[in-house]
């Protein structure tokens, strides 16, 4: 049952991101995953940057913004 709950929530994530104007970037994971991850799953960055299009800093700063828009719903945070 979890297994069938973190999926909701995940495809709930996913979608904030879609909604919030990065939906290249999943679509570039999602449909180039041989490229964008290692065989144990890793994240392969030269390789996403090459299917993206991108320099490495500019990625690293799009993660950055994506974590900003995620904080709230997956980081307890204590106020």
């Amino acid at each position: 049952m979890s297994d069938f709950v973190d999926d909701i929530e995940r495809r709930e994530l996913i979608q904030k991101i879609i909604k919030a104007g990065y939906g290249d970037i999943v679509d570039a994971f999602l449909l180039n995953d041989a490229k964008c991850y290692t065989k144990k799953g890793r994240l392969n960055k030269s390789g996403a940057c090459r299917v993206l299009d991108f320099k490495p800093k500019q990625l690293d700063d799009k993660f950055a913004m994506i974590k900003k828009l995620l904080e709230k719903d997956v980081y307890d945070i204590d106020d």
